[in-house]
């Protein structure tokens, strides 16, 4: 049927049709995508993947390979022609036979002794069994249009594949965020497996010129360096969704992972996105990588371009909702004004696709950090990693929603959980130390923190949360050098980790002196309310200190969840006042 309309699409209902009469009952397509693999499989050349076949996404295939029709020869009367010159004349039947059988022999010589030499790996591919495959890492697509511009496409398109293929619940795929680095692997794609702990990967190159993209994508199995699948994708920009889905289907049904019918329904719910607004869309992505206050600023133009140019594109809503809680956990926007934009964002996004697990973990975060709502933040992360086992970024999320709970074991088995769908991931592990930090197992949080600075000396959040262990273990001398690398990193010399040092180590002076620089108004709006709080509670001060964790409560403050387990708020704790505080804000 393929070679019948080369180059054209063969839809799946008109494959069904013809294969399978109207009264078979079969799982149809499980019986076409396997059908389609052996097909592939007989056009492979040895040890090479078929590119010969192209697979669009929901609707069907197309042969994409040169053919040429052959004209059948009119049968000759053998008897009536005359022979070529220099031909022999016909043997008798028992010599024709026994040439046959001389060539017959000779054959399969050949094909034993290639067999015996592993020739092509002939041995290897009629004798191995494949083993199953469950895990697999979407590596960094090559950018191969000649201008580093475009480097952000082919990591976003990198980004948008590794969600789509996370959507398998049966597939556990490691994220890109830890990916990224082997654009190209020095070790090849057996150390890949090794170091990312995964059976397979996808990799490939992404050209764009005009309004034309071509996405090469191949499957290998890591663990032998065997190519199973490769496909060439050539479109308009509009339809880059549909390679996406394309691939990430195709891969699927070459590993044979089960999908189930609600993960097929969230593929096929996509449609097409006009190419300003996905660009912009991978644009903003590209901001909320870089993890600054100002490129989340950048971040919220991009998604409301995406949105002014396609206003119903779900995900650029979701982008904004995170955009707008990043404003507000990096101190860039009070929490009052950026919360209410990101749960109207969220709340959008899940109206335009209910199936949106980033819209669900957006909403989660503003359950968590602004509403103080924690069965509905709760609910909303179980439903997110529901339809997206293997986002990271979720199970990171839920884990420090686990950990400010005060269910330290469990935050602990998730962000365990997020460091293996990312194991090189700098901002998952840090974040290790921090919820070891708020379980009080300083000497674990210290050792994980260490390796982290190791590979990457610029942590911020590292170097914080390495010097409060430090601190707790009482370390002053190193909490204070680990506080003062923070200032030089982050161009503030003085913050309230270094004056609640001072104020623990007997330097009740220094500890003043910063915080009358701390409690001056901000240009922005936005003071470390609970944090100044938590440096008069140590300074023993239970009335000032009480009087900033109001302010908190007044200003939404994003860090007042930490209230029931951080150990600056130790000093409150027998207070009737501070019972009343976690009573207002649904953690008692």
């Amino acid at each position: 049927m393929l070679l019948e309309r080369p180059g054209e699409l063969v839809t799946r209902e008109e494959l069904q049709r013809r294969l399978w009469p109207a009264d078979t009952f079969v799982d149809f397509d499980h019986g076409l995508n396997k059908a389609v693999g052996k097909l592939r499989d007989a056009l492979s050349e040895l040890g090479q993947p078929c590119t010969l076949i192209e697979t669009l996404a929901r609707r069907g295939y197309r042969f994409v390979g040169p053919v040429e029709p052959v004209l059948k020869p009119e049968p000759l009367d053998v008897a009536d022609q005359p022979l070529p010159s220099g031909l022999p004349a016909p043997s008798n039947g028992k010599r024709s036979n026994k040439l046959i059988g001389v060539a017959a022999i000779s054959v399969a010589a050949l094909l034993l002794a290639g067999f015996a030499l592993n020739v092509g790996g002939m041995r290897t591919r009629l004798l191995s069994t494949p083993q199953p495959i469950h895990s697999v890492a979407v590596l960094q697509l090559r950018n191969l249009s000649g201008s580093p511009e475009q480097d952000y496409f082919a990591e976003g398109f990198t980004d948008e594949l590794t969600t789509s293929l996370a959507r398998i619940s049966s597939l556990r795929v490691v994220s890109v965020t830890s990916a990224r680095q082997y654009r190209e692997p020095a070790g090849g794609v057996r150390q890949v497996a090794r170091e990312l702990g995964v059976d397979a990967v996808v990799e490939g190159s992404v050209v764009r010129s005009g309004n034309r993209v071509r996405i090469t994508a191949q499957l290998i199995d890591a663990r032998t360096d065997t190519h199973i699948w490769a496909q060439t994708y050539e479109r308009e920009s509009a339809d880059v969704l549909e390679i996406q889905d394309s691939i990430s289907l195709e891969v699927a049904a070459q590993i044979r992972a089960k999908i189930t019918p609600g993960e097929r329904a969230s593929v096929d719910v996509r449609r097409s996105v006009a190419p300003q607004a996905y660009e912009a869309y991978l644009r903003g992505r590209n901001e909320l990588g870089k993890q600054r206050g100002s490129a989340f600023l950048r971040g919220v133009q991009f998604f409301q371009q995406a949105i002014d140019t396609e206003p119903l594109y779900a995900p650029a809503y979701a982008g904004l909702a995170d955009s707008y809680s990043l404003l507000a956990n990096y101190a860039v926007m009070p929490p009052r004004e950026a919360f209410p934009r990101a749960n109207a964002a969220a709340r959008k996004a899940l109206e335009l696709d209910p199936s949106s697990a980033e819209a669900h973990t957006a909403l989660a975060f503003v359950k968590h950090h602004y509403d103080w709502d924690w069965q509905g933040a709760e609910a909303e992360f179980r439903r997110s990693l529901e339809l997206n086992p293997s986002s990271p970024v979720t199970h990171l999320r839920y884990s420090e929603f686990l950990s400010t709970a005060g269910r330290h074991d469990e935050a602990i088995k998730e962000v365990r959980q997020a460091h293996d769908l990312a194991p090189l991931s700098l901002v998952i592990s840090s974040n290790i130390g921090r919820v070891l930090y708020n379980a009080r197992r300083y000497d674990e949080a210290i050792d994980e923190l260490q390796k982290n600075l190791t590979l990457d000396p610029n942590r911020v959040y590292s170097r914080i949360f390495l010097a409060m262990s430090y601190e707790e273990k009482g370390n002053c001398s190193q909490a204070i050098g680990e506080f003062q690398k923070v200032g030089a990193l982050i161009g503030r010399s003085e913050g309230p980790g270094l004056a609640h040092v001072y104020a623990k180590c007997g330097k009740p002076a220094e500890a003043r002196r910063i915080l009358a620089e701390l409690e001056q108004p901000s240009d922005n709006g936005v003071q470390d309310w609970l944090w100044i709080a938590g440096v008069h509670a140590q300074l023993g001060e239970k009335d000032r200190a009480f009087l900033w964790l109001d302010k908190a409560y007044q200003n939404r403050d994003f860090f007042l969840t930490l209230a029931k387990v951080h150990p600056y708020m130790d000093p409150l704790r027998t207070d009737s006042r501070f019972e009343a505080m976690l009573k207002k804000i649904g953690m008692l």
